[in-house]
């Protein structure tokens, strides 16, 4: 595994509750394991988007998180509750602990560090981290987080432009933004609005506007109840068939006193069997023409964090904007935006204190700047998949290299396989994921790989890693 985050900690978890005697090492730029961006939030403002009931870490338990929050947090947490993300970090944290605790202290070690890049031999990989120490494992699984976001291609800005944020997940992102100022933030999906609510929580009492191409703001979580299970083998294999199936769902739930979130849930459990059915052309026409749409239904947040938006919108705190940028001007004391409105085309200008970059995660890794995804790409030993979303693997996760042929020692999980199943960044997809590659890795390279270490670790500008099967450690200062 390479790295410490969610999906690294995981499946550490899930090598080690299979073989409690395996040696594991995880190596991550932090030094608290399950972290990463998501749950290594300082805000306590920034709550799960799913509820307790569907957050358990562990497939095998359903409803382990929610125990665990009873006990840990407090007795009246329901399936229901939507709980801070720190805490979840505490949860994720609390597995490793009682999974390394069962195979012995001297069985895993956490090493506070950065890999940089790989090497293959015959018999081996060699990870090499950025202090110089290297390791050598017989397989390796990248489990990378996300990456920052795509730098703005927009007349007059660059990302060293003094009002500026390129990725708001900077440690002082937001130190140094006016009280009473205006900030822009380019994005209106779930990082814009973790954005807003940590604004408001670090006391700010400015305008929020939010700029996106089509304005869509995520929708709020309201209880649904379990609508059917509706597609099948004979479903459409379009886009445009697969729209009016929903839409048809749509209408007969709603008919039936019902809502549209029972339909999207449905969807759920099937989402990469259904992305997977789809011709390549088809996953392009969805990713063009409808995955904003979908993804403020599917990627929902909570209603406390709803109530938030609402309230600074009705208040005249927070405006939303439809449009795409078109200019940057910055000032002394300010900066100008302009835009173009989407609705009338009319050229528009707004100034503001800050811009923030709220895009999302950069996905295509063509263009994204780390070291270890750049070594890969350049020793071929990996390639981007054909939608660009990521990197190419099979149905197991291994990397599938530039001649077209899967690996044996190089594999991925998490949001990097986004390609080949769509729905691979949140924990119910993860937590399978992390489950289904242990199994895999346990029957392939446990065999022939008695008495061996299991190693965990983190390249640069990720924030999770995984390298199984370490044979020796070349530099013991890295434990």
């Amino acid at each position: 595994m390479v790295g410490g985050g969610f999906s690294g900690t995981v499946l550490a978890v899930q090598l080690l509750r299979r073989i409690p005697s395996l040696s594991v090492a995880v190596v991550d730029k932090g030094r608290v394991p399950g972290r990463g961006l998501a749950y290594g939030t300082k805000y306590e403002c920034h709550l799960l988007n799913v509820p307790a009931g569907n957050m358990s870490a562990l497939p095998e338990e359903p409803d382990h998180f929610q125990r665990w929050a009873r006990a840990n947090y407090g007795p009246s947490v329901q399936a229901t509750s939507f709980l801070p993300r720190s805490l979840y970090g505490r949860y994720v944290s609390s597995l490793l602990e009682e999974a390394a605790g069962a195979s012995g202290a001297e069985n895993f070690r956490w090493i506070q560090g950065e890999v940089t890049s790989f090497a293959r031999a015959r018999s081996h990989v060699t990870v090499q981290l950025k202090d110089g120490s290297t390791l050598a494992a017989k397989a390796v699984v990248l489990a990378a987080g996300n990456f920052p976001p795509a730098n703005l291609n927009i007349p007059g800005l660059s990302p060293s432009s003094g009002r500026y944020i390129p990725s708001p997940w900077t440690a002082a992102a937001l130190d140094d933004v006016p009280k009473n100022g205006n900030v822009l933030l380019i994005g209106s999906g779930l990082t814009s609005v973790d954005v807003a609510v940590a604004l408001k929580t670090e006391g700010f009492a400015g305008h929020i506007h939010f700029l996106s191409r089509r304005g869509l703001m995520p929708r709020i979580h309201r209880a649904a109840s379990q609508w059917p299970q509706f597609w099948n083998e004979q479903s459409p294999r379009t886009t445009r068939g697969l729209l009016r199936l929903v839409r048809a769902q749509v209408r007969a739930a709603t008919e039936s006193d019902g809502d549209w979130r029972e339909v999207i849930d449905a969807l759920r459990p099937v989402t990469q069997t259904i992305w997977q059915a789809l011709p390549h052309c088809e996953r392009k026409r969805f990713l063009r023409h409808v995955r904003p749409y979908w993804e403020v239904h599917r990627h929902r947040i909570a209603p406390q964090i709803s109530h938030t938006i609402t309230r600074l919108m009705d208040s005249g705190k927070a405006t939303s904007h439809a449009g795409r940028l078109t200019a940057y001007r910055e000032f002394s004391d300010h900066v100008e935006v302009g835009w173009r409105d989407r609705q009338t085309q009319a050229e528009r200008l707004l100034r503001v204190d800050r811009v923030v970059n709220c895009t999302g995660p950069e996905a295509d890794c063509r263009h994204i700047d780390d070291p270890l995804i750049k070594n890969l790409l350049a020793q071929r030993f990996a390639r981007p998949d054909p939608l660009s979303l990521g990197l190419d693997t099979d149905s197991n996760g291994a990397l599938v290299g530039f001649n077209g042929t899967a690996s044996t020692s190089l594999y991925a999980m998490g949001s990097i396989r986004k390609g080949s199943l769509w729905e691979s960044i949140a924990v119910p997809e993860l937590r399978t994921q992390a489950s289904q590659l242990a199994e895999y890795l346990v029957r392939a390279l446990l065999p022939p790989l008695r008495n061996i270490d299991m190693v965990v670790a983190e390249p640069a500008g990720l924030d999770l890693a995984t390298a199984a099967g370490v044979e020796d450690v070349a530099n013991e200062s890295v434990r």
